[in-house]
């Protein structure tokens, strides 16, 4: 990477060169997962897997399990991360740290991505987070505690089949109520030996079409050590099998 502005450039191709179904680009990110892996889901790619020819998408089977009829109509039951991080274990590689998140029940396994400048790895599946060590990008990322700016990604749901578990999952994943994060809101890593604590600052929903300086998000440059954690968000397009947003949320180190 020479410049900041060619590295703004090269993060947007990785966010959105490939992300339509590769998602921060590549095909392994949240996209290991595509029916077999297939791409960076969480930075915009809700699965929306077909088994025989007429499997729901992930969010509207999960929407509509937190939204049933007053009518009493029948609501299709989703898979449970907790359920699933029980019969299954943690993913492998998944011990580089532990994120929690006490106010939206998240306790999850940390694996570590590094971003070589063609993928952005995505989570193995609906339990595990995703940290990017962005090390090979000058300005962006870093070590959490390390006075920079610590990325994590997870998926917001999952629909397909999930190759460490041998298993289908089908519903709401790790990071599926991080958009009820509010200034203020505790965020808790465990890495290198202690418990870092944040705390949030801001939260901010970002079209996924048109450009976007990916680089005001992900800088390294921060005044305090802090995190940024990453998601799809906004509405679900069923004909796409996409979300129109991307969920963005800050926090700062407090401990």
């Amino acid at each position: 990477m020479a410049d900041l502005s060619d590295s703004n450039r090269r993060v947007q191709l990785l966010l959105w060169g490939g992300i339509g179904v590769v998602a921060l680009i590549a095909v392994v990110l949240i996209s290991t997962g595509g029916g077999g892996g297939s791409g960076f889901r969480f930075l915009g790619q809700g699965e929306a897997e077909e088994s025989n020819g007429s499997a729901p998408d992930t969010v509207t089977v999960g929407r509509q399990i937190h939204e049933v009829g007053d009518e009493g109509t029948p609501v299709p039951v989703a898979d449970s991360v907790e359920e699933f991080a029980a019969d299954h274990g943690d993913p492998p590689n998944t011990d580089f740290a532990r994120l929690r998140i006490p106010s939206i029940n998240v306790n999850a396994p940390v694996g570590r991505w590094i971003v070589d400048g063609s993928t952005m790895p995505e989570p193995y599946g609906p339990v595990d987070v995703a940290f990017y060590d962005l090390s090979d990008w000058t300005g962006l990322g870093g070590f959490p505690g390390e006075g920079a700016n610590a990325v994590f990604g997870a998926h917001v749901d999952l629909n397909r089949y999930v190759t460490y578990a041998d298993d289908h999952y089908r519903g709401p994943a790790v990071f599926w109520y991080l958009d009820q994060l509010t200034p203020g809101s505790i965020i808790e890593v465990d890495y290198a030996g202690e418990t870092l604590r944040y705390a949030v600052v801001w939260t901010e929903q970002v079209p996924a079409s048109g450009a976007v300086d990916w680089s005001q998000y992900f800088s390294s440059n921060v005044a305090v050590d802090s995190i940024t954690l990453y998601t799809c968000g906004g509405e679900f397009d069923s004909a796409s099998a996409s979300y129109t947003d991307r969920l963005v949320v800050r926090a700062e180190r407090i401990q």
